[in-house]
């Protein structure tokens, strides 16, 4: 009897276990129903439709708006933007999918880097889109990226719609420059320095240096050289010829907006076997060097210059450190004294 009675208690206590394990899976936590969905699913069904895309991180404002095939920059007097940097964006924003969800915490939000956009030390990023029309296709505050954070090579970010608690781990990897100027088409103009005949450059204090060559192939020789200095390296002339070789820019203004120095300006001018002459006065403000650039031709040189012309007519540029540097070379930056020997 004491068997039988050990065998009906065995019995009853697998049946409870199963039954509880059933009730456990019923009531239990359920997994969220939006894990699995896309974060903006508007955008992913109709990515073709966006026509705008706002970004704010932190204290600066891009705003990025299609023309047909051609996205601009609001912020800088509409100049082009990175086409091919804006469809990669796009195409990351319509795959996020959302994962698990994370904090409700508005005080946790910091430490996942998707706290409230626009503050000047949020690290946050939130992206507002919308479609040709205007109409708002959706928005998302995204934060801090976590490699890996999914397994076999799969990148994580975390992501919270604005105007709720809830945060989440999402499946994609962002690349949401909060530099409005690393959105702009940062090419410029390209002159070879093989193509440069004479480079004329003048500085601020009056000096000046001349560079050039009598044709095509020829080495380049230095004006005026002092007979007890010599070349600091041999491929400098090049280098200094070169500068405006595939030249890209660092950020631009439209000029009738921008007030250019008066003082402290230099000069540089190249001019091309091909006919074209290009000029740029040089100056620094607000930690940058800018650019006015024009260009003048002859020959097979003047439809080249033209084209140029109605291209940056419109804009002043800052140039990287490296090239404004080049264009205030004196005499005593590509000469020195030869070395006893």
């Amino acid at each position: 009897m004491q068997h039988k009675g050990l065998i009906s208690l065995v019995a009853v206590t697998v049946v409870a276990v199963a039954l509880a394990a059933v009730v456990a899976r019923t009531t239990g936590p359920q997994p969220d129903p939006l894990a699995g969905k896309p974060v903006l699913p508007e955008v992913a069904s109709r990515l073709g439709n966006v026509g705008r895309m706002a970004i704010v991180h932190g204290d600066q404002k891009t705003t990025l708006v299609r023309d047909g095939e051609k996205w601009s920059i609001e912020e800088r007097g509409n100049y082009p933007a990175n086409v091919t940097k804006v469809r990669q964006a796009l195409l990351a924003l319509a795959d996020l999918i959302y994962v698990e969800p994370k904090t409700t915490k508005a005080a946790s939000y910091p430490r996942l880097e998707v706290e409230d956009a626009g503050g000047k030390d949020s690290k946050s990023t939130m992206v507002t889109l919308a479609d040709t029309k205007g109409a708002l296709m959706g928005d998302v505050i995204t934060g801090k990226h976590r490699d890996d954070q999914l397994g076999g090579g799969e990148g994580g970010v975390y992501v919270r719609k604005p105007g709720t608690a809830q945060s989440w781990l999402a499946r994609g990897k962002l690349d949401l420059a909060g530099n409005t100027a690393d959105w702009l088409d940062k090419t410029l103009l390209d002159l070879p320095g093989a193509q440069v005949q004479k480079l004329v450059l003048t500085q601020a204090d009056g000096s000046s240096i001349t560079i050039s060559r009598d044709k095509a192939g020829d080495k380049l020789a230095l004006a005026n050289m002092p007979k007890d200095k010599k070349l600091k390296y041999d491929s400098i002339l090049d280098d200094a010829a070169g500068t405006l070789s595939k030249l890209q820019l660092d950020d631009v203004q439209p000029a009738k907006n921008f007030a250019f120095p008066t003082s402290g300006v230099s000069h540089a001018q190249f001019v091309a076997f091909n006919g074209e002459t290009i000029a740029i006065d040089l100056a620094d403000k607000d930690g940058k060097s800018w650019a006015k650039i024009a260009a003048t031709g002859t020959g097979d040189g003047q439809k080249t210059a033209a084209d140029l012309n109605t291209k940056v007519s419109p804009w002043i540029y800052a140039l990287p450190s490296d090239k404004a540097k080049t264009l205030r070379d004196k005499i005593d930056d590509l000469v020195e004294a030869p070395k006893a020997s």
